[in-house]
């Protein structure tokens, strides 16, 4: 499963409409790939006085210890990203996800004027349910019935 944590000042992402774009972008990122059930987003609101990056609260008012660096005045977003359900395979493969994510991001956040960053870590899938089930080998024909069904089944190998 990837899980998307999205941590935002809440007068960010303020709308269901502007939380279900990004998500909907999400989920076409993965779902050629995955079953679309897999792909979970949550936006984490935090407000500016428990979010702080060098030391100063975001937003907050422009203050001279925020200089040199960014504008403490824009709102910063920070994502971070598990992969569970898949892992890249080589430089190459991280290196297209990066842009593909980028590519995401960008409309969302950096075109609307914030700040942001991301990290993406990649889990064992050997630790991972769902509904209480083992997911089925990736690419197999049973996962397949999976992304058919979009949701989390009894299964047996095919």
């Amino acid at each position: 499963m990837p899980l998307w944590l999205i941590y935002h000042p809440p007068t960010t992402f303020e709308t269901a409409s502007a939380k279900s774009a990004l998500a909907e972008t999400v989920t076409k990122l993965y779902a050629e790939f995955i079953p679309a059930f897999y792909v979970n987003v949550l936006f984490i609101p935090v407000s500016p006085d428990s979010f702080y990056v060098s030391g100063v609260a975001r937003p907050s008012l422009a203050i001279s210890s925020a200089e040199p660096g960014p504008d403490p005045i824009v709102p910063f977003i920070r994502v971070h990203i598990s992969n569970i359900a898949r892992t890249l395979p080589s430089p190459e493969a991280k290196a297209r996800f990066l842009e593909a994510v980028d590519n995401v991001l960008k409309p969302h956040i950096e075109d609307v004027g914030y700040d942001w960053e991301y990290h993406i870590e990649e889990t064992d899938r050997d630790l991972w349910k769902i509904q209480g089930f083992v997911p089925p080998p990736s690419g197999s024909d049973e996962e397949k019935v999976w992304a058919k069904q979009n949701k989390a089944t009894k299964w047996e190998k095919l």
